[in-house]
């Protein structure tokens, strides 16, 4: 089903993630507006504020020098004079277009109203703690609401400020301006916010599901040729894609899993051919024999013969089935139940003397040249059997009057086992499949064997972490070089 698909998923997430991260966007981005347009209006009104201070002084100070020059007496304790002035000034600025928006009142000392703008819009007073931070010299911010009880209320920011003179308040100056114009531009930036917030949503979202679809593409071209593979057409394969990502890496995966299961599938129908050929012939020569024998009555030499005959039938279909049981058992990784540090010397030492009767018999010469103090980790006897082959194989392909070199060479990570005879050789196209179950060179196929002690001696030179190469031609004899980690 379509909502239990990747794609599903993936634009849900998509979507979910985006949702959180506009919402804390927009969050942020309302708050610091918002504290922007505060503080900017914090800024004007202060402004505003400090320029009417000086105003006044200036203008009452020009007022003051044209009486005096009449001949009138004017200080400026004198409070009814400065109130005249004051109000005066403030009618005089009331249409500035600075100060359209400002509601000006200038106080005395004593918190009564000595002038004010035509409109203070309810705002007539100030309070007792704001009068005594000014009186201390302190210029205050507040948020204040209108008082008129027939309309709307509305809120002001107000900037309260004391005029200081001679170390002391003469007046105080409060202007105050409406928060409308930022309540607008706030809830519209709201409605902005929340309009925008799941159109962009849903529009990410409708892409993003196109655009993994997309991505997708060739996922749904794996999924219908997978569908095709069999058993039968195991050589069929994913077309890669060009996109150099995880889903070409995927088709490269998948393509050499194929390439493995079409060898081992492979592999498995030779082995059962190979073991059917293998078993064939002697069964085939069991029955042959018994049903000679049946036919008439023999001497009890004829039935010995044919007794001794069958046990050597019957022994080679032993050994060629404990060899596929040991092969077995090693390829399901139970090639090293016993680790232990192994000196590689007398190893290779007791193995060497054991095949040395073999090679007396065909008066071929065995060299060894070990070197002691070189240890390995690993499985005795299954390391013994490994040496075991390879000498066993040295031996039965060298002819009469031949040699067989045994030499250990060591590194600073590892050590090179050279087993080298004056054989036959192995040609160059048998070379790479030696190893395989049952594969016996064509010169070697009617020698005694079955073709399973170099697949031996390939899993268990693998499963010690060491490898296996040959070198060899026909007539100039064979080397196989096995190499082991050191301790």
């Amino acid at each position: 089903m379509f909502y239990k698909s990747i794609r599903f998923k993936v634009t849900i997430v998509y979507m979910a993630i985006l949702a959180i991260t506009l919402y804390a966007f927009s969050t942020i981005l309302y708050h610091q507006v918002s504290k922007s347009l505060y503080d900017n209006m914090d800024t004007l009104l202060s402004s505003r504020a400090e320029g009417i201070v000086s105003a006044i002084g200036t203008y009452w100070a020009t007022e003051k020098l044209g009486t005096m020059r009449y001949g009138a007496d004017a200080l400026a304790s004198d409070n009814v004079d400065f109130a005249t002035i004051a109000q005066r000034w403030v009618g005089a600025t009331s249409k500035d277009p600075k100060l359209l928006n400002i509601i000006v009142q200038i106080f005395d000392a004593k918190g009564e109203i000595v002038a004010s703008s035509k409109n203070t819009q309810g705002i007539t007073s100030v309070s007792e703690q704001t009068l005594f931070a000014a009186l201390q010299g302190k210029s205050t911010f507040d948020t204040l609401t209108s008082s008129f009880p027939t309309k709307k209320a509305q809120a002001f920011r107000v900037f309260i400020t004391p005029a200081i003179q001679n170390d002391s308040v003469e007046y105080i100056v409060q202007v105050a301006s409406p928060l409308d114009p930022i309540a607008n531009a706030l809830n519209s930036l709201k409605v902005t916010l929340f309009v925008l917030f799941p159109i962009t949503v849903l529009i990410t979202g409708v892409t993003g599901a196109f655009l993994v679809k997309l991505t997708l593409r060739p996922v749904d071209s794996m999924i219908r040729t997978i569908h095709g593979i069999t058993a039968e057409n195991m050589k069929m394969k994913l077309r890669i894609p060009n996109t150099k990502d995880e889903i070409q890496k995927l088709a490269e995966t998948f393509n050499d899993m194929l390439a493995r299961l079409e060898h081992a599938f492979t592999s498995q129908k030779h082995l059962f051919e190979d073991l059917s050929h293998e078993l064939k012939t002697p069964l085939t020569i069991l029955k042959g024999e018994f049903e000679v024998v049946l036919k008439k009555m023999r001497s009890p030499g004829d039935y010995e013969d044919v007794l001794k005959s069958s046990l050597e039938e019957i022994d080679k279909m032993t050994r060629l089935v404990e060899n596929l049981l040991m092969l077995a058992s090693l390829e399901a990784r139970q090639a090293m139940p016993e680790k232990r540090t192994l000196d590689l010397n007398g190893l290779l030492k007791s193995v060497a003397d054991n095949v040395k009767r073999l090679a007396e018999i065909k008066n071929i010469a065995l060299a060894f040249s070990g070197k002691s103090g070189i240890s390995v980790i690993g499985d005795e006897k299954e390391l013994k059997q490994l040496f075991l082959n390879i000498l066993d194989n040295a031996v039965k392909y060298t002819p009469e009057g031949g040699r067989i070199d045994i030499s250990v060479v060591e590194d600073m990570r590892s050590t090179r086992i050279s087993v080298k005879d004056t054989g036959v050789g192995i040609p160059s196209a048998d070379i790479p499949h030696i190893f395989d179950r049952f594969y016996r060179v064509h010169s070697a196929r009617s020698s005694y064997g079955f073709g399973l002690g170099l697949s031996i001696v390939k899993v268990i030179a693998d499963a010690h972490n060491g490898s296996i190469k040959v070198e060899s031609s026909p007539g100039s004899g064979t080397t196989f070089i096995i190499t082991l980690p050191l301790k």
